[in-house]
Order: C-alpha cells, then sequence, then structure tokens
C-alpha cells in the first residue's frame, strides 16, 4: 500500500486569489488555500496513488542491505578494505583497545599450558553436550548456513530487519574469515593436541599446517553473534544468548583440545570487533524511512511542486 502524503507548489498567477474548494473524487480530498499552496492526500490500495508508473520505477525501492546483488558484494569487499586499513584512523582509546587486547593475549600465552591440562583433566557428559553446541555455532559450514536460513526468514516472511541483520552477519563473518586465514598463515602456531608446547611456531608459510592461532570457530561466532546481538539490542533476551553461544564456542575449542586459550581470546576478539566495525559503517543504513519515502516532482495544469510518498 503507498501513502501520499501531500504535495506542496506554487498555483499559478490566474489562480493568486483566496479560494478554499473541496471535492471528493473516489479517496481522494484536494484543498487549496490563499491561491500559493495546496495540499493533496491519496490512499491508493493499488500502491501507485498519483504517483506515474516512472515515478515509481525510478524511486528507490530498498537499501541494498536488504537483498543480495552485486552491489551488496562490492559493499562487501568495500567494507574489507575499511576494516584492514582501519588501524590508520584510530584514535587513542582505539589504540588503548588494541593495547589491552595484546596484552591479554600475551598473558594467555603464559597461562596456555595449565588451561589446557585443567580442561583436559575434567570431562564430563555435560560439558561433552555443551562443546557440541559451541562447535556447530563456529562451524564454518553450519555458521552460515544458519544465518541465511535466517535471511531466508525474512525474504518469505517479510521481514526487513531480519534480511538487514543476516546480510552484515555474513559480512561480518566472511571478512573475520579472511582476517584469521590471513593470521593463520602468518603464525603457523601448532595445535595443543599435536602434543607440542604453547609456544611452537612454524611461522608464515603460504600453505596451513599447523593453524591453531588464532581460532576461526571462535571469530566467526563472535563476527556474527556481534552483529544479531547489536541489531536485536531491544530485544533483552537475543544479546545474552548470542554472546552465550560465542563463548561456548571458545570454551568448546579448547575443551576439545583443539586451540590454546590465547587463540580463542584473540579470535573472539577479532571477530567482535571485526562485527563492531561492519555495523559502524552501515549506520546510516538503520534507516526505517529507508526505501519507503520518496519524493518526485509534480507538474499540473493547476500547480507546480513535489509529492513526497510512504510506502507501507
Amino acid at each position: 500500500m503507498a501513502l501520499l502524503i501531500g504535495s506542496l507548489g506554487t498555483l499559478p498567477a490566474h489562480a493568486a486569489q483566496t479560494q478554499v474548494a473541496a471535492q471528493e473524487k473516489g479517496n481522494e480530498v484536494v484543498a487549496a488555500t490563499e491561491g500559493r499552496a495546496a495540499a493533496t492526500a491519496t490512499v491508493d490500495e493499488g500502491a501507485a496513488a498519483s504517483l506515474s508508473a516512472t515515478d515509481m520505477e525510478t524511486a528507490p525501492s530498498t537499501s541494498d542491505l536488504y537483498r543480495i546483488n552485486g552491489k551488496y558484494l562490492k559493499g562487501v569487499i568495500t567494507d574489507a578494505g575499511g576494516v584492514i586499513t582501519s588501524p590508520l584512523h584510530w584514535d587513542a582509546r582505539d589504540w588503548a583497545k588494541a593495547g589491552a587486547v595484546v596484552g591479554i593475549t600475551s598473558g594467555l600465552f603464559l597461562a596456555d599450558r595449565s588451561i589446557r591440562d585443567f580442561a583436559q583433566s575434567n570431562q564430563n557428559s555435560v560439558a561433552n553436550g555443551l562443546a557440541k553446541v559451541g562447535n556447530a555455532f563456529g562451524d564454518p559450514l553450519y555458521a552460515p548456513a544458519m544465518v541465511g536460513s535466517f535471511y531466508l526468514y525474512g525474504v518469505f516472511g517479510d521481514d526487513m530487519k531480519a534480511r538487514r541483520t543476516s546480510l552484515l552477519a555474513l559480512e561480518s563473518y566472511a571478512i573475520s574469515s579472511v582476517l584469521t586465514g590471513g593470521i593463520k598463515n602468518l603464525s603457523g602456531r601448532h595445535r595443543p593436541e599435536t602434543g607440542d608446547g604453547p609456544m611452537t611456531f612454524d611461522g608464515p608459510a603460504w600453505k596451513v599446517k599447523n593453524g591453531s592461532f588464532v581460532s576461526g570457530h571462535t571469530s566467526n561466532a563472535f563476527a556474527i553473534a556481534t552483529v544479531f546481538a547489536n541489531e536485536y539490542a531491544d530485544n533483552r533476551y537475543v544479546p545474552p544468548i548470542a554472546y552465550g553461544l560465542a563463548t561456548l564456542t571458545a570454551f568448546a575449542r579448547v575443551y576439545d583440545n583443539k586451540h590454546w586459550a590465547s587463540d580463542v581470546f584473540f579470535g573472539g576478539a577479532l571477530g567482535y570487533f571485526t562485527g563492531k566495525a561492519i555495523l559502524s559503517f552501515h549506520k546510516k543504513d538503520n534507516d526505517p524511512l529507508l526505501g519507503r519515502l520518496t519524493i518526485a516532482p509534480q507538474v499540473t495544469k493547476e500547480m507546480t511542486g513535489l509529492t513526497v510518498g510512504y510506502n507501507f
């Protein structure tokens, strides 16, 4: 349905006299006063109203963040560049956060062996079940599939917020995965399951043989969870559930002896801040009027002006 809110313009000179006229034509009411302005209100069940077919075709329909198309994919590449070059634009507060992450990660390097030994010495059936859930949430096969299913819900359920959130989460996931893969190639850290110590690194390599640092599952989980937690911050249940599942993924990777504690902490931070960056890039897109409000010129024998329309 389209609601034509109104038209504002100027009447020709021969009509520049005080007049008040109202005439009902179907569902349209026209009123003119002082010969200088006119307002038209129309409700059109056919979603066309007073705008012509050409006007409706050229008016923007929805943001690129509501559908997967070429512009969306191009935007992902642009945002990836923005994330990679973001340190060039950091202020003192950003550097303080980065320093805190590096400091905690360095501290965990010293505690990695003890944390691994504790996790492997305290295995039980309940923790095993929780670990399975955590691994699934961060799995590179299951995670995008779950987000993609939510996107389809948004498409078929005509839920624009669900579509937007899903596409932002997929973007955050994709960029975080690229960054994680790059760090894995540079570090070449041995996984705890190999029996090697936490300080065993192979260094840069084109093909990853030992990719413990950083945890891809954990970065995936937090990249997705951060977007959902922020987009649905008005729902008190979503943020704790989203971050809870992501934390469960971090637990699972240490519990299953796939990663050191420092791997999952840095991976979680990487995913979290990637999600935050993507959200900051698209703050202006989070507008309920976007794609619904249209403004078009209107020229008739009686007046010239602008027509404001709203689709709902």
